[in-house]
């Protein structure tokens, strides 16, 4: 009891609280700063341990000194107590309740930030470092299924930036076993990936994605131990559906998608029904699993990273070669080479992409990944009934694909079924809103059914989406059609700048033929260098060019000559009006028998708007 009473006389308790209370002030204060400094939440936690730690020579310093009017001084013991003993109680219990005050404040102010955002586990950076999205025209706001959901990148909570493709993985992950449900439609990675680090409030974010529900997460990872926190939530009324935060172990990784999918399945079970979703086990190597996240996290984001994800998911497959996922994706980077990058030497990329895709479906029968990449290779080779039936059976199996979507919008396209191919390409745009390859593909199928207007602003909105090559020869094409003035000439170098498929000495020679588009006095001279151009390297697709500058017989030589270089491209062109005069050529029903045209013609019907006859039934008769 003297001991208390000692502690009393020299105010140790009231210094304490007063501490206390300070420490509460300073914290709160904190936690409001820190984020807008990006300080992570370590330096908090290592606040309040250095103020917890201080308390305790303060404490001392309270027991041996006292405040006197001339300042400090070392305590006498009771028989010197000083009259200033009551004024320095009274002042330190009104320091006590202004500073509980003033950290109550705060916190309920920090409260009142946090219910207006997701919670911090959740949130991105305060300050974001990605780009701004594309400014595109305006266009009216889509009607929002209630059955619609997106999900966005899993923010990395781990000391270990690298540790990112861990948290996009399982954000993908998540994403591909939701779009499996029946009747629930998963906006595609590409556009819901773009809200990485985005300060907009998830109701702006779901406008955008035009979907009715948010998944957000965090993951933290620590070595074998990965915490993942979730949540659903209803963009339409700003509520939170569900949440969840999971403490596992990395080897049951399969179980918690499966458990996160559950939950919101049930979550949603009033309007989608209540079903059961199961997660298969895609390898029980966990080091090729690692390599097939970082593989397939490069493979999205192609260009130059392509090399790299080939690599990464050789690794997979060498390491677990029964890894059907990992051979899929793997098919699917061989496949889309040759759109970026030349074919590495020795190699036929198509050949590889084939291979791969055989693998993965001998070990699942049914992967709809390498369904989809078998059913391009088929069209590519000139089977174009082998590529509808293949693309159809990987949409059954996953029809929220918007790649696969597009594939068969591109099948369609290739072979005049332009109301088809609009139709895919519409299904693809909404899956995917904010990717400019199917709302480029839209643009141009709309523009080709009339209504003009509409494709150009899907083409334009494409454009400044990042699809740039095709989407200005398409723009070109539509100018040539309607003009014949500076306009078709700026839009003819505009798609010389944006497509990449162009070499460079190809580029500058079709630079330099410009001025003949307009001044009919210098089509000849550029028709005759374009003819000696094609002679010195005939091996090269010439057809584009050849077929812009009216020479058709010598685009149609071209085109029968090279069996595969730019066959793609051309047969992409097919449709254009300028391109009637190749469609009406004495040889093109030979054009159309090599690369599989009439046998899909003979058996699904001829290109819209056209009927077939002649001799042989397979020449052309169009609109």
């Amino acid at each position: 009891m003297r001991l208390l009473a000692e502690l009393k006389r020299r105010n140790v308790i009231r210094t304490g609280v007063a501490w206390l209370a300070l420490s509460w002030l300073l914290v709160a204060m904190c936690a409001l700063l820190f984020p807008a400094l990006e300080l992570p939440i370590e330096a908090l936690r290592w606040l309040i341990l250095g103020l917890l730690l201080a308390g305790v020579p303060v404490l001392l310093l309270s027991w041996r000194y006292e405040l006197t009017p001339s300042g400090f001084r070392v305590d006498g013991g009771a028989s010197r107590d000083n009259p200033q003993r009551p004024i320095t109680a009274r002042r330190l219990d009104q320091m006590i309740v202004i500073v509980v005050l003033a950290a109550l404040s705060l916190s309920l102010i920090r409260q009142f930030i946090d219910q207006a955002k997701p919670d911090k586990d959740f949130a991105a950076p305060a300050v974001s470092s990605a780009p701004p999205l594309p400014a595109v025209p305006t266009r009216p706001a889509p009607t929002v299924d209630s059955h619609s959901l997106a999900v966005l990148p899993f923010v990395n909570m781990s000391q270990d930036a690298a540790d990112n493709y861990f948290a996009d993985g399982l954000s993908e992950e998540l994403l591909n076993v939701l779009a499996r449900i029946d009747g629930l439609k998963v906006t595609s990675r590409t556009s819901s990936f773009v809200f990485r680090d985005s300060q907009l409030d998830s109701g702006e974010i779901a406008a955008q994605l035009s979907v009715a529900y948010l998944l957000e997460g965090s993951v933290r990872r620590d070595g074998e131990e990965v915490r993942i926190s979730t949540q659903l939530i209803d963009a339409r009324t700003d509520q939170h559906v569900w949440s969840q935060t999971y403490q596992r172990r990395l080897v049951e990784i399969f179980r918690v998608q499966e458990e996160i999918s559950q939950a919101i399945a049930d979550a949603l079970a009033d309007s989608l029904g209540v079903r059961r979703i199961e997660v298969a086990v895609a390898t029980a190597d966990l080091q090729a699993y690692e390599a097939y996240l970082r593989g397939r996290q490069l493979f999205a984001q192609r260009g130059a990273n392509l090399p790299a994800a080939r690599e990464l998911l050789e690794q997979a497959v060498k390491r677990d070669p029964q890894f059907a996922d990992a051979w899929g994706t793997l098919a699917a980077t061989w496949y889309v080479w040759r759109s970026y990058a030349p074919e590495p030497a020795g190699i036929d990329t198509l050949e590889q992409a084939q291979i791969a895709a055989d693998r993965a479906l001998a070990i699942r029968t049914l992967h709809p990944g390498a369904l989809a990449v078998s059913a391009r290779i088929a069209g590519d080779r000139g089977d174009r009934l082998r590529h509808a039936e293949l693309i159809e059976q990987a949409l059954t199996l996953a029809p929220n694909n918007a790649n696969s979507r597009v594939w068969q919008g591109l099948g369609l396209f290739e072979v005049g079924h332009i109301g088809q191919a609009q139709a895919s390409f519409a299904q693809a745009q909404t899956l995917d809103p904010l990717s400019g390859l199917p709302m480029g593909w839209l643009g141009i199928a709309t523009d080709l059914r009339g209504d003009h207007g509409a494709g150009r602003e899907l083409l334009v909105r494409a454009h400044a989406l990042g699809w740039r090559g095709p989407a200005s020869r398409a723009l070109f094409f539509m100018t040539s059609n309607a003009d014949n003035g500076s306009d078709r000439t700026q839009a003819y170098l505009d798609w010389l700048h944006d497509d990449d498929s162009l070499p460079a000495g190809r580029r500058e020679l079709a630079r330099s033929l410009a001025p003949a588009l307009t001044d009919s006095t210098q089509l000849a001279d550029a028709q005759q260098r374009l003819l000696e151009a094609v002679k010195a390297e005939p091996g090269l697709e010439w057809a584009h060019l050849l077929q812009v500058f009216g020479l058709t017989d010598a685009a149609m030589d071209n085109a029968l000559g090279n069996k595969t270089q730019g066959i793609q491209t051309l047969l992409f062109s097919l449709w254009y009006p300028q391109f009637r005069s190749f469609r009406e050529h004495p040889r093109f029903p030979e054009f159309a028998r090599l690369h599989g045209l009439s046998a899909y013609w003979s058996k699904l019907g001829p290109p819209d708007g056209c009927t077939l006859g002649g001799e042989s039934g397979d020449e052309l008769r169009c609109e």
